[in-house]
């Protein structure tokens, strides 16, 4: 994980991973993943534990739940 943007709401959530789409998308091997609440986790936890993500962007709960349940993902090297 390269990054993590973190927003109050899902629909803020959601519309920041639209605007920032275009940009990550012409980056090679740059993985955008969308977290937030509402949505089935299993599908989360599935998705990031076999195709990883570089940039997570959603709500703070579910952001919390994937860091408690994904011993995989490495959040000290942030800044």
């Amino acid at each position: 994980v390269s990054g993590i943007i973190i927003s109050p709401t899902r629909e803020l959530s959601t519309q920041i991973y639209h605007v920032a789409q275009p940009f990550t998308s012409t980056v090679p091997n740059f993985k955008t993943m969308l977290l937030v609440g509402g949505l089935d986790i299993k599908v989360d936890l599935k998705k990031i534990e076999e195709e990883g993500a570089n940039l997570l962007i959603g709500t703070p709960g579910r952001l919390y739940d994937i860091m408690e349940r994904v011993e995989s993902l490495d959040f000290r090297s942030l800044e």
